[in-house]
């Protein structure tokens, strides 16, 4: 009687361990990736201001496979949050495995008409999988490129820095060249509101 319970016990823990997983559920192998059940959680940093909670962390959120699949490296993931009181930017950044390129994941709860009016001079509209989103290039900031999207809480936002293997600039058509198909492949874990 005793070793049933145990066994019992044993595999209760094992099941809450499973469902306490951190990583977002990811398409299976081979497929179209329209299997992707975002994960939804209670925000790492609420703000004091009354905007929305920052639901989708994408140190939490983006499994390493589509890290991986992007070309980055999970490995040199480095916390990028930035928690002032009046919104939250919660974000990691990483490197490629050659070390060409380094970017910043962040999700923050300003609005995207903020994001618009702040990037109006030196952005173009763009849609990732069907979200409205912004291309931001800045000539004046060499070898730099950022991506942001519309969520419900806010936006979901890629900068990425080029490190050319040559000493100067890198071409400016290259800063924001293949950034929209790392976009797309993050965006899929985004949960999509109603």
């Amino acid at each position: 009687m005793n070793r049933t319970r145990e066994v019992i016990g044993v595999a209760s823990v094992a099941l809450i361990l499973v469902g306490c997983s951190t990583q977002a559920t990811t398409a299976s192998a081979g497929s179209d990736n329209s299997e992707v059940q975002p994960t939804i959680r209670a925000p790492r940093h609420v703000d004091k201001s009354d905007r929305p909670q920052v639901t989708f962390d994408p140190c939490l959120d983006i499994p390493d496979s589509a890290l991986i699949e992007a070309g980055y490296n999970p490995a040199t993931e480095k916390n990028a949050d930035f928690t002032p009181d009046e919104y939250t930017f919660l974000g990691c950044s990483y490197k490629t495995p050659q070390r060409l390129y380094g970017m910043n994941v962040l999700s923050g709860n300003i609005t995207f008409a903020e994001e618009e009016e702040k990037s109006r001079e030196h952005s173009t509209p763009i849609e990732i999988n069907g979200r409205r989103g912004l291309l931001k290039f800045n000539s004046g900031v060499t070898n730099s490129c950022d991506l942001s999207m519309e969520t419900s809480y806010g936006i979901f936002g890629l900068t990425r820095s080029i490190f050319p293997d040559y000493s100067g600039a890198a071409p400016e058509a290259e800063w924001c060249a293949g950034l929209e198909d790392t976009a797309r492949i993050f965006e899929r874990y985004i949960p999509k509101e109603s």
